[in-house]
């Protein structure tokens, strides 16, 4: 049996730089560099995923919200992560989507269970120790220190702050960063700009203040920009998919409620209610543009990739619409935390009787 030798640990790589100290996104005004996790989803306020359940249904949102006890627990899902990886690769540039996330080894010599290990050594001639799996992946690091094993490759990973997306994800983010990239009506969407722009504020609602809050994927000058992922299972024509993803999701919505958190700008900026590293010259120009729009950039992340651009400007009616829904979601916080406080708001519907109009058409016929 060959002699093991006490093998050192691969020297650990470079870990990503610590985010500079911010506070929590709990008093109003306008912040950079936030953790999104950590400092901006547990704050309070109303994002626009609560107005869009607000003017729906409040009971929806109270149930998700931080007033119920019983809320299920925010997890991290594997389309959560991918479109986070989007984000950063697309918004904030690909150094440091490079310093966050690797590309998982796809090699047919990845060492993934112990037997495959013990395989590896036994195929070299050598005896695999005895003990646990930890002792033989450091004998066959003593042999070969390039050797691919899954656990060391994570555990590297996970000390130099990165994680390790699937191979196929890998590679379509960086895709469609190219395709966006390399599309002259797209190539400055996401430039000259900040990103991950949080702005809270306080609105005053039949009397009552009402604390908002908005995470921008891009602040420009003129405009924000919000980069949506979306699969294509039907594999229609992608303009159209976009377009019903926009109606389902209510993304008119989210638009005129970030619209109304860049009406904030130029007050909080007067006021000194800025937080993070920023450049003032550049938030001054912000503040002072007086109109704005807003653009949604969709990707797909099935099939094909595909991009595809749209923005709603100043008067476009689809954002009256929606500012007016927002006004009633807002009236409908203040009602039932008036009437229900903490406790579980309900929906509630007088009995009537049922319309022969309001069945489905094929209602009588099966």
């Amino acid at each position: 049996m060959a002699k093991i030798v006490e093998v050192s640990a691969p020297p650990p790589e470079t870990t990503t730089p610590e985010r500079p100290e911010l506070p929590l996104a709990e008093e109003d005004g306008i912040y950079f560099g936030l953790d999104a996790d950590a400092q901006y989803h547990p704050t309070t306020g109303l994002g626009s995923g609560d107005i869009k359940r607000l003017y729906f249904n409040p009971a929806s949102y109270w149930w998700n919200s931080p007033l119920n006890p019983m809320r299920p627990p925010r997890t991290e899902t594997n389309f959560m992560t991918f479109g986070k990886a989007v984000h950063v690769r697309v918004l904030e540039g690909e150094e440091k989507f490079n310093r966050l996330y690797e590309c998982a080894y796809e090699g047919g010599d990845l060492l993934k269970t112990d037997d495959d290990i013990k395989a590896w050594l036994n195929a070299r001639g050598v005896a695999p120790v005895k003990g646990l799996k930890a002792d033989r992946i450091a004998q066959a690091l003593m042999i070969d220190p390039e050797v691919k094993i899954a656990d060391v490759i994570k555990e590297r990973a996970e000390k130099a702050g990165r994680i390790i997306l699937p191979a196929d994800e890998y590679r379509r983010i960086v895709i469609s960063a190219k395709l966006i990239a390399d599309n002259p009506d797209l190539a400055t969407a996401f430039s000259g700009g900040m990103p991950e722009v949080a702005i809270v504020w306080t609105e005053t609602v039949d009397g009552e203040p009402v604390k908002c809050k908005a995470l921008l994927d891009y602040l420009k000058i003129r405009g924000i920009g919000d980069l949506k992922s979306t699969s294509n299972p039907k594999e229609i024509a992608f303009p159209n998919l976009c377009r019903i993803r926009f109606a389902e999701r209510r993304m008119d919505i989210q638009a005129a409620h970030y619209l109304r958190a860049r009406e904030f700008i130029p007050r909080f900026v007067a006021e000194g209610r800025v937080f993070g590293d920023h450049d003032p010259d550049w938030l001054r120009k912000v503040a002072a543009q007086e109109e704005h729009g807003f653009a949604f950039v969709f990707f797909s992340t099935t099939g094909a990739p595909e991009t595809w651009p749209l923005s709603l400007s100043p008067g476009n009616p689809i954002l009256d619409i929606a500012a007016d829904h927002r006004a009633i979601a807002l009236q409908n916080y203040v009602r039932c935390r008036r009437e229900y406080g903490d406790g579980m708001w309900l929906s509630r519907e007088p009995i009537r009787e049922l319309d022969i109009a309001e069945l489905p058409g094929w209602h009588g016929r099966m």
